[in-house]
């Protein structure tokens, strides 16, 4: 939705956030200082600014009135922009005022914050939905690289995280889904330049389909944990190396959205 879908004479001004990092630390009594515990991505604040213009004040109202009924609303806002419209947020709005100046002008300057739990923004598409001009839309400054999310009967192959930090499905909680067919018995896909593998021990017939979805394994939408060694994947920013050892026929696709701090 456009600005103006909401009201006439509501401009978009823009959005400022910063990423924020938490550092957590712990206090031994006997050493000088704190010590680092961990450190996370923490809620960022996603400020977006607009201008009303207005006849008179009853103009005004009706403005008003159009504005909360569409961002004074519980649910999940996706905010993205004209500059980087592939480029999406998950928010929740928080309180604001919007009030006419005391002078008797006709425009009115306000700004709504939006709440964004992971404090992070993401490639409106997934990787395996993603065109090449979506991929220069949101990466203009990268190598001319072919970037490949799918591979048939590749032993060794590499994946391209566009995003700015790693992709971590069992420590974070991230997206990333990979869905796999194979005609045999035991295989192991392996990221080596993570250091992390999965190994599937059961057996897999042409027409089945196996997903790691995370940390969960699903053979043809059922779940099939038991049948891996509870394994996982990650993907660290820029190009991943994996091997396959066990499937010469593995058919494998990647899916997940790019992440970025800012």
């Amino acid at each position: 939705m456009a600005s103006t879908d909401i009201t006439d004479h509501l401009i978009f001004l823009g959005l400022t956030e910063a990423p924020n990092l938490i550092n957590n630390y712990r206090d031994e009594s006997l050493n000088d200082g704190d010590l680092w515990n961990y450190s996370r991505y923490g809620r960022t604040t996603v400020k977006a600014k607009f201008v009303v213009t207005f006849v008179d004040r009853n103009d005004f109202k009706l403005a008003k009135h159009e504005i909360y009924r569409v961002f004074a609303q519980k649910g999940i806002f996706r905010l993205r922009t004209g500059v980087e419209p592939d480029i999406v947020r998950y928010c929740r709005a928080g309180s604001f005022d919007l009030d006419a100046p005391a002078d008797g002008g006709n425009y009115c300057e306000f700004e709504i914050p939006f709440d964004n739990p992971r404090g992070l923004r993401y490639s409106i598409v997934n990787t395996d939905k993603m065109t090449d001009q979506n991929f220069l839309s949101l990466n203009a400054n990268l190598d001319n690289k072919a970037h490949q999310y799918h591979f048939v009967g590749q032993k060794n192959f590499e994946v391209f995280n566009a995003g700015e930090i790693t992709i971590d499905p069992a420590m974070e909680d991230h997206d990333l889904t990979i869905i796999m067919k194979h005609n045999g018995g035991k295989f192991t896909l392996k990221n080596e330049t993570t250091g992390k593998s999965w190994t599937y021990n059961g057996n897999v017939g042409s027409g089945d389909t196996l997903k790691l979805q995370g940390i969960r394994t699903f053979k043809n939408d059922k779940a099939d944990s038991a049948n891996t060694d509870y394994g996982y994947i990650t993907l660290a920013s820029d190009w991943n190396k994996f091997t396959v050892t066990g499937a010469d026929d593995l058919d494998i696709t990647f899916s997940f959205p790019y992440m970025y701090l800012s």
